[in-house]
């Protein structure tokens, strides 16, 4: 996962903290979560229409899922096999 430089992170700080506070509200559904990704990946090669660019888009949304896998979903596991016990 590119960890990008902070100063380059603090372009996308303002609208992300917006967008956070709105994706916490409980009424925020996996559709709506899809959907704002979706827009994501579609806003970048909007203006790069090739396969370079649409293959880019896809590739960024796989590892940013495949870090959140890493990050959060592993250790969620790895604490549940000690909690309950490894399948034998």
């Amino acid at each position: 996962m590119p960890y990008i430089d902070k100063k380059k992170r603090e372009i996308y700080e303002p609208e992300l903290s917006r967008l956070r506070g709105k994706i916490k509200s409980s009424e925020t559904s996996k559709g709506d979560l899809t959907y704002l990704v979706y827009c994501l990946g579609l806003e970048f090669f909007k203006d790069k229409k090739s396969y370079t660019g649409i293959s880019t888009s896809i590739s960024c949304l796989q590892d940013a899922a495949e870090e959140i896998r890493r990050r959060h979903l592993n250790p969620y596991e790895d604490k549940k096999i000690q909690e309950n016990g490894d399948i034998e």
